[in-house]
């Protein structure tokens, strides 16, 4: 049981029900399971690990690819076995609907993206009512309604934000849209209150997501521009020391604003994830997105030449309807110059609902394979180069998790260049050291993307 559970548990009584959460996906997942937990923690209900001691297990599902689908069908399943009540959440209901519900008797309801709110309503009527607790996660006395935004930290150290929820974007590939609907911005101020609270809760960095976080503000009055809310978090958060990240940035909505910000405002990671998917102008048009190789390789110029310290991720997809062996090329030889630091490679994936997977021209399954292979092949070198040639620098580090059954004490940290649970970690060992403790770091070994480190004083 969490701290948070413990907590909230003092006022509701042991006997309260028991749920538990399984969680499939991105960080979006899991930011979605904490509201859920949150609220489901507020009402009096208490958190157990194993789904066997629950009394309801609510899977979070991930309907994205068909792959993950599969995956978040399998946790179902899976959950069902131990035999609790088992609801299921997230993207799948919302992108196959009822139709879910003679497929998986398992099952004993359903929950969307946008139902959220719903989860005490749900699960009352599955398990009954907990008592509501007379103590918030601090252990003081509940004078005001619960904010379950307070316990939305994953992890000790790292807090996922969701700026907003949906895409207006029509990428032929992507189901998003169908799952989770057009673009919809939290309001500036509400995103600032939620990362102080989590700062003030002991969160060292907080990162920014969303379906595409650089159309963040294009619905709101006024049209805030995500730069805008780069400057205001890092006054928000600059006398806490909290990192802010942002991740998910599509190309087009990087401009000369938010380059000053993410250069200048305090605070802000030198650190930009950009989704290209390829480099043929034509593929791309195809996709429903812009850009080619010569805008591209201009782009990365320019970020490296204006933001010291850049360190730059990038998703690419192999294999799309009509996709030539010189078109492939083309995005090889883009990867090889432009030498990114991390890069995300997936086959094409003919999504149901999606404009591509009507397309013709559909590669056949074993190319698709070999062409992602390929390109891993060569941007996991060009990575493990470039982690190499960090060994030796010493670079500022947050803890982020103390090494279990370990006698000597060892932690894993993440650095600035490294986005938490997708970058790889920094193992180091040392006494006096606690989690979520930010440190100064000699690089002294690496493979792979993980590195070994020594602890630098002064």
């Amino acid at each position: 049981m969490s701290t948070i559970a413990e907590s909230l548990a003092r006022g509701s009584g042991a006997a309260a029900p028991g749920f538990a959460i399984v969680t499939v996906g991105c960080e979006k997942n899991e930011v979605d399971s904490d509201r859920m937990r949150a609220r489901l923690l507020a009402a009096g209900y208490r958190e157990v690990d194993d789904p066997a001691e629950a009394d309801v297990c609510l899977v979070n599902t991930c309907g994205f690819l068909a792959e993950a689908t599969g995956e978040s069908i399998e946790a179902v399943l899976w959950a069902a076995e131990e035999e609790p009540a088992v609801v299921m959440c997230g993207c799948v209901p919302s992108r196959y609907g009822a139709e879910l519900a003679a497929e998986l008797p398992e099952v004993d309801a359903f929950l969307g993206v946008d139902e959220e709110d719903r989860v005490v309503e749900v699960v009352e009527g599955l398990v009954g009512a907990a008592s509501a607790p007379s103590e918030g996660p601090s252990g003081r006395e509940l004078d005001e309604p619960f904010d379950p935004r307070a316990c939305r930290t994953l992890g000790s150290s790292v807090a996922f934000v969701k700026i907003a929820e949906g895409c207006s974007r029509r990428c032929s590939f992507c189901a998003i849209p169908l799952i989770r609907g057009p673009l919809r911005s939290r309001e500036a101020d509400d995103i600032i209150a939620e990362a102080r609270a989590l700062a003030e809760g002991g969160a060292r960095e907080i990162v920014l997501i969303a379906q595409d976080t650089s159309a963040w503000g294009r619905d709101l009055p006024g049209r805030p521009s995500l730069a805008s809310l780069l400057w205001r978090l890092s006054e928000a958060l600059l006398d806490l020391g909290t990192w802010i990240r942002v991740l998910y940035v599509q190309p087009e909505g990087v401009d000369d604003e938010l380059i000053c910000a993410i250069a200048s405002a305090p605070g802000i990671v030198p650190y930009l994830d950009l989704p290209l998917q390829h480099v043929s102008r034509r593929l791309l048009a195809s996709m429903g997105r812009t850009g080619d190789r010569e805008s591209f390789t201009r782009l990365v110029e320019t970020l490296r030449a204006r933001i010291p310290g850049l360190t730059l991720r990038t998703t690419v997809i192999c294999g799309y309807p009509d996709e030539t062996d010189e078109e492939h090329r083309q995005l090889l030889d883009f990867l090889a110059e432009a030498a990114f630091d991390y890069v995300a490679v997936f086959p094409f994936s003919a999504e149901e609902g999606t404009r591509a997977a009507t397309l013709p021209g559909q590669i056949d399954e074993e190319v698709k394979l070999a062409r992602t292979q390929a390109v891993r092949d060569l941007t996991e070198e060009i990575g493990f180069k470039r982690a190499a040639e960090r060994v030796g620098g010493v670079v500022e580090a947050i803890i982020d998790a103390e090494t279990p059954d370990d006698a000597d004490g060892a932690f894993v940290a993440h650095g600035a260049f490294q986005a938490p649970e997708t970058d790889g970690v920094i193992h180091l060992a040392g006494e006096g050291l606690a989690v979520g403790e930010r440190v100064r770091l000699e690089l002294t070994d690496a493979w792979c993307f993980d590195f070994e480190g020594e602890v630098r004083h002064g």
